[in-house]
Formats: structure tokens, C-alpha cells, sequence
């Protein structure tokens, strides 16, 4: 399918491709031109139909200005008109590069989620525009992995548990715990390794 302007023989009961003319609505519309129409032209507010739509809730994407779309006619009538779907083609490409592995959603702006069923190679990604934040679910490797090219923040309003039947190793340049109260640490043997040397200050030193 192509942008190419094209004559419809019938619209009766029928779906005709468009272009997006305007999108800047709160009710989930848009207007388009259909291929009959002068270049300036364009319809009425059209409704876009949504996976599970309903009161504040369905997966709501809004058709882009200049996306290629169907539009179908409740009972034949040119008057009422849905858009049903969007349309790729030779100047709209695909995300993930058409590649039939993946299930892509993909944002205007590049936000993406891609599930990926690659053979030996699936994983579930969800990477931003920047692509220096994400989140990998690599299956093969049974690993998750959390990348942030700033800040990371991890905040509970609870408890926050870490546990593993590994190591748990913290790296950084400067490592800071606090507690507002107490901190306890325990285990079979504990090693402080200083170069520099070790302060214990701001309190007694009680060993037991």
C-alpha cells in the first residue's frame, strides 16, 4: 500500500485508506484527507477505535499527522466514518525493522518495548529514546538487567528486601549507608579492609 492518490470505484460498505490531517483532540479523533480529496482539504472528526476502550481505560495510541490509516463507514454512509487501524507502507516503515521475532511498541517520540522470540536469543526490552535507560529480560542467559545513564532510584514506602543465594556485591567510586535509627550487620565473619585506614567515631566503641 502506497500514499498514491487513487479514485475509489465504491466506499459503500467498504474501507478506503487516508492521511492523518489533525490530531490535536481529547476524544480520541482525528481528521484525514481520503484519496479524492484537494490537497487543503480534509473531513470531520473521525473516532479511532481502541483495544479494550472504555471509560479511562484501553490501550490508547493516537494516529500520528501524516500516518497512513483505514477508515471504515458505519452502514455504507461516507458521514461515518472509523478509523480502524494504521497502515505501514514503502514510506511508513515498520519498527524492529519488520523482523517477524519480534512484537514491537514503539512510541513517536522512540520509547520502545519489544518482545522477541528470536530462536535461543528471546528477550523482553524496554528501552527509551535515548537508549541509555533500560530494562533487559534475557531468557537464554536467565538474567534481568536495569541500565540507567543518570540516576537510579529504588524507593519504598515499605520494606525493601534484597536477597540472594549468591554473592551481593556493591561497587561504586564513594559508598555511603545511613540509618535514621539503627544499623545492624551480621554474619559469620566480618572483614573491614581500609588501605588508608579505619575511623570509628561520633560514639563509643563497644566490642562484645
Amino acid at each position: 500500500m502506497t500514499r498514491a492518490a487513487r479514485t475509489p470505484v465504491s466506499i459503500n460498505y467498504g474501507v478506503v485508506p487516508a492521511i492523518v490531517t489533525d490530531n490535536d483532540d481529547t476524544q480520541a479523533r482525528v481528521k484525514v484527507r481520503f484519496p479524492w480529496m484537494e490537497e487543503d482539504a480534509k473531513s470531520d472528526w473521525l473516532a479511532v477505535a481502541g483495544p479494550g476502550a472504555g471509560a479511562d481505560r484501553g490501550l490508547y495510541s493516537m494516529p500520528q499527522v501524516k500516518d497512513l490509516v483505514l477508515v471504515a463507514f458505519a452502514f455504507g454512509q461516507v458521514d461515518l466514518g472509523y478509523v480502524i487501524g494504521g497502515l505501514w507502507n514503502q514510506v511508513d516503515k515498520p519498527p524492529s525493522a519488520g523482523d517477524h521475532n519480534k512484537r514491537t511498541l514503539k512510541s513517536a517520540s522512540g520509547h520502545t518495548i519489544t518482545l522477541d522470540d528470536t530462536k535461543d536469543a528471546e528477550q523482553i526490552a524496554i528501552v527509551d529514546k535515548s537508549g541509555h535507560n533500560k530494562i533487559v529480560f534475557d531468557t537464554k542467559a536467565n538474567t534481568i538487567t536495569i541500565e540507567s545513564g543518570g540516576d537510579l532510584t529504588i524507593k519504598a514506602a515499605g520494606t525493601l528486601a534484597l536477597h540472594s543465594d549468591g554473592e551481593v556485591a556493591i561497587t561504586g567510586k564513594t559508598v555511603k549507608v545511613s540509618a535514621s535509627d539503627q544499623l545492624a550487620a551480621k554474619a559469620s565473619e566480618i572483614t573491614l579492609n581500609g588501605p588508608s585506614g579505619i575511623k570509628l567515631n561520633d560514639g563509643a566503641l563497644e566490642v562484645v
